[in-house]
């Protein structure tokens, strides 16, 4: 059996679609109850908007094949952002899936070898990836040994003080801005879930704007109470924000803080962290 590794087109989405299922029953279910399981991949309607809208705005994603099959699929974004307090270009690896069927014997490592070539051609200067807990040792045996963010997801109540502005907003208003909560993958990549890769009527954004000095974005949770918040700028613009939400009918949300944040009436989910690999 030979192994090819190429970019993904539209006309993959089904192969795709049929990696991410492996082992779902979907009989009877809805579009809705098939993305509040697995979010966008677990349905032909939504991940064909979401492949779509990746490959529109020119990021990466790729796939490894055996035998015409797809066994392995990978999801890129490339940004210029906040890196150890430097503006870097990265590529961050949003999304890695392979086969069950085929875990450890290498389809994972061809991907990321796939995605160094291409990340050192676009001239990044690190690849970045939030890990499963149980992933992290394979991150590192690839050269991932730096930690670049350690937080935790929080649920935290609809409370606060402050007004904010309600207004639209776009990358270049954020880039250079600490993404200070939500940050559950890389800035850009947060930041294009939020304006770039909205499912009408399943998952999208539903107010974007300014708490002082900083950015605000709050998007529903498919099939879930509660809403998700990212903010750039500042902690201490947050408070605000957190009033808005409870403003909107919201008593839960989850967003993610840094390790050393403490209070906010929260209660701690999990922890997560962002590796890095410099690439020379």
């Amino acid at each position: 059996m030979r192994m090819r590794i190429r970019v993904a087109t539209l006309d993959d989405v089904g192969k795709i679609m049929n990696l991410h299922t492996i082992g779902e029953n979907f009989s009877g279910h809805s579009v809705m109850e098939r993305y509040s399981k697995g979010g966008p991949w677990m349905s032909l309607e939504t991940l064909a908007i979401h492949l779509n809208n990746l490959l529109l705005d020119g990021q990466l994603v790729a796939i490894a094949e055996l035998d015409g099959n797809v066994v392995g699929e990978v999801e890129v974004l490339f940004s210029e952002e906040p890196i150890l307090g430097e503006m870097r270009r990265i590529a961050h690896i949003d999304v890695i899936e392979v086969h069950p069927d085929y875990r450890g014997k290498g389809i994972g490592r061809s991907l990321l070898e796939f995605v160094e070539e291409i990340a050192r051609e676009n001239r990044a200067e690190f690849m970045t990836v939030q890990p499963d807990e149980e992933a992290e040792g394979f991150y590192e045996r690839l050269g991932f040994n730096m930690e670049l963010f350690t937080g935790r997801i929080v649920r935290v109540p609809g409370k606060g003080k402050g007004q904010t502005t309600k207004r639209r907003f776009s990358w270049e208003d954020v880039k250079e801005l600490e993404l200070v909560a939500g940050h559950f993958q890389s800035s850009y990549s947060m930041w294009f879930s939020a304006f770039k890769d909205n499912i009408a009527g399943i998952h999208y954004t539903l107010e974007t704007g300014r708490s002082s000095e900083s950015y605000y974005a709050i998007r529903n949770l498919p099939g879930r109470k509660g809403c998700a918040l990212l903010l750039w700028g500042r902690l201490e613009d947050l408070s605000p924000v957190l009033k808005r939400t409870g403003d909107l009918g919201f008593n839960n949300v989850l967003t993610t803080v840094p390790m050393d944040v403490m209070g906010l009436g929260a209660e701690k989910i999990r922890e997560i962290k962002i590796l890095g690999k410099k690439l020379n």
